[in-house]
């Protein structure tokens, strides 16, 4: 028999191996364990919340189910007490569950071992799945880190944690906190996403390439000029909703400067609200229907935008977005004045028309995956009727005397 691969060759296969994988091959075996473990370890997603960590599609999630048992110091019986009843009392308790699941709701349970009457708390257990996944790791790198929602004040993770990433999500969390955990080959940033205005002077946010700002409307009055100082080569801010003078201030600070500030804002909320907000701007400035021109949009070559003069470049543009599952946006954004070409179609049209948000690739790719298994299934259903007359017209009848 083989001897099987060498060190060097085990290495080269266990880096290329998806994460997860990976980390359940090499738990099985002490040898593959030790070796994994120097090895760069790469994801696409590190996704952090309350009880839960996920790599790439596989979620780890820590919860708890509750259980009666009999042999709980608090319900043994001592001198003097009395039993009333047939049966024995029982003690109930909660135990812990480690929940492996994918992007497909595949469920799998693992309970988590410990004593009979030691309760084992949830943060014990949190740090040691992450303990198992991350724990001893000197070379993680991963394209995108999120956090979400991560109310405790206390991130477990294994000491001397760090990992080398691209992009960052950081929820709710100032991602200043989060420096600590992040390799400063890092920086600068492709991408930051955060949810806190107050943070924009800060290092981390003000260097990376690309930033997305979630902003309330209360923020928006307060911080809507930091946003526009910012020194970013891309800036998009979505507010959750926006009134009328929020809407003019944006176009004003465009038209005042001449200049285009890589900035771009998307306002969510109710389609005929924000609609005649729209249609109200191209009045008071000026603006125009137009239609799209060049690639950007051509599978929504039935829409049109409003164009607001910038400068002898650039214009502002007003579009809407819809999509299918939640509310409806508005994005306004500088943009090349040969973006568009004037359309007589358009100089009637009182309204924007809306083009769909691009739909989930995953969703696509499975489908065509489904039609592909399909199409087999049917050519091989062909072939074999097929044979199957062939041999029934050629076979020789028989016949009974």
């Amino acid at each position: 028999m083989p001897n099987g691969l060498s060190y060097p060759g085990l290495k080269c296969v266990l880096e290329f191996l998806e994460a997860n994988k990976r980390i359940h091959v090499s738990s099985r075996c002490r040898r593959l364990k030790n070796i994994e473990r120097c090895v760069p370890l790469y994801l696409n997603t590190l996704h952090f919340r309350q009880n839960v960590v996920k790599l790439n599609e596989i979620t780890y999630e820590i919860v708890e189910r509750e259980e009666e048992i009999s042999n709980h110091p608090d319900i043994e019986l001592s001198y003097g007490d009395i039993l009333l009843g047939p049966d024995s009392p029982f003690y109930s308790r909660m135990y812990p569950l480690i929940e492996f699941s994918n992007e497909a709701n595949t469920f799998v349970e693992r309970r988590v071992q410990e004593n009979d009457t030691d309760e084992i708390k949830d943060y014990v257990v949190h740090r040691k799945v992450i303990e198992g996944l991350m724990g001893g790791r000197k070379n993680i790198r991963v394209d995108k880190l999120v956090f979400e929602q991560c109310h405790s004040t206390i991130l477990r993770l294994p000491s001397n944690f760090k990992v080398r990433i691209n992009k960052l999500d950081s929820g709710d969390v100032n991602p200043e906190y989060l420096l600590p955990l992040i390799d400063s080959s890092s920086f600068p940033l492709k991408e930051l996403r955060l949810m806190f205005p107050e943070t924009l002077d800060q290092s981390i946010v003000q260097s990376a390439k690309k930033l997305f700002i979630l902003v309330t409307e209360d923020a928006s009055r307060e911080y809507l000029n930091d946003i526009f100082k910012l020194p970013n080569r891309s800036v998009i801010t979505e507010f959750t909703s926006l009134n009328e003078d929020t809407y003019s201030n944006i176009i004003d600070f465009w038209l005042n400067n001449k200049q285009v500030t890589g900035k771009c804002f998307i306002i969510n909320g109710n389609k005929p609200r924000m609609t005649e907000a729209a249609i109200d701007l191209m009045k008071k400035y000026n603006g125009k229907m137009v239609k799209w021109n060049g690639t950007e949009f051509r599978s929504n070559s039935n829409t049109n935008y409003i164009s607001i003069p910038l400068n002898d470049d650039f214009v502002i543009g007003i579009y809407a977005i819809s999509h299918e599952s939640w509310n409806h946006q508005i994005v306004m954004k500088p943009m090349r004045i040969d973006s568009f070409i004037p359309a007589e179609d358009f100089s009637e049209v009182k309204t924007l028309l809306e083009m769909k948000a691009p739909k989930n690739p995953r969703l696509i790719e499975e489908l065509a995956f489904c039609v592909v298994v399909l199409i087999s299934l049917v050519i091989v259903l062909f072939i074999s009727v097929s044979c199957l007359l062939i041999i029934l017209k050629f076979a020789p009848s028989s016949t009974q005397n």
